[in-house]
């Protein structure tokens, strides 16, 4: 009977992953800015644009380390997610305009396997939100330049994400294979969008709210290429 604890217990460790490995990957989300979009819609407005011209659909490129061992894993990484572009004009298509989108984000996390390949987790980390908009025949009385400024931390928000999926080995016991999770990504901050350089023009006299929330759902597909 000792034979067998002491057989099980050795099978059970080898079971365990254990290691570091680089992580690699694709995300698609639908982010949703209340205030920043609010400010859109008034353009969209003003120009009497036919359709929004807010990106609905965010696509990107993550890279993260980590370091698992057994059913604990720590992560460091980042990620950049650009908008997919959208343009709108006006019936007699006298204006027209366009905007697209992108997030850079670096993030610290932990995850925690509960059940075989099933975690749970979180991050914390601080999302940078930026694009281009661009406005044909730029009417002088709608828009004027956006005051430069050199403030590093000019659309950055806090943000947690929360996430939970599925990790698939190679090979049973190694730190090698395919992650497929899904995450929310909630700001715990709002950021700076009207009054700092984001966008090189800005609507003129806009009164409603300079700062934006930020969360969006999502899925992210990753390769995971283990060390050892």
């Amino acid at each position: 009977m000792i034979s067998f604890l002491i057989s099980f217990a050795q099978k059970s460790k080898k079971n365990l992953i254990e290691g570091s490995a680089f992580n690699i990957g694709l995300s698609y989300s639908n982010p949703a800015r209340t205030e920043f979009d609010k400010y859109i819609a008034v353009i969209s407005d003003s120009l009497n644009l036919t359709t929004s011209i807010i990106p609905r659909t965010t696509y990107g490129l993550f890279m993260a380390y980590t370091m698992r061992n057994g059913k604990s894993e720590f992560e460091a990484g980042g990620g950049l997610s650009f908008g997919t572009k959208a343009q709108s004009s006006d019936v007699s298509n006298s204006h027209s305009a366009s905007l697209s989108t992108n997030t850079f984000d670096i993030h610290f996390g932990f995850s925690n396997y509960i059940a075989g390949p099933l975690f749970i987790g979180f991050d914390l980390g601080v999302i940078s939100n930026g694009g281009k908009f661009e406005a044909t025949e730029n009417p002088e009385s709608l828009f004027e330049s956006t005051p430069e400024t050199h403030n590093p931390f000019k659309g950055y928000v806090f943000s947690v994400k929360p996430k939970a999926g599925f990790f698939f080995p190679f090979k049973p016991g190694t730190y090698s294979g395919f992650k497929l999770n899904v995450f929310y990504d909630y700001g715990l901050s709002k950021y700076e969008f009207y009054e700092n350089d984001i966008f090189q023009t800005r609507l003129k006299n806009y009164t409603g709210a300079a700062k934006s929330s930020f969360k969006g759902l999502g899925v992210q597909a990753v390769l995971v290429f283990g060390g050892n």
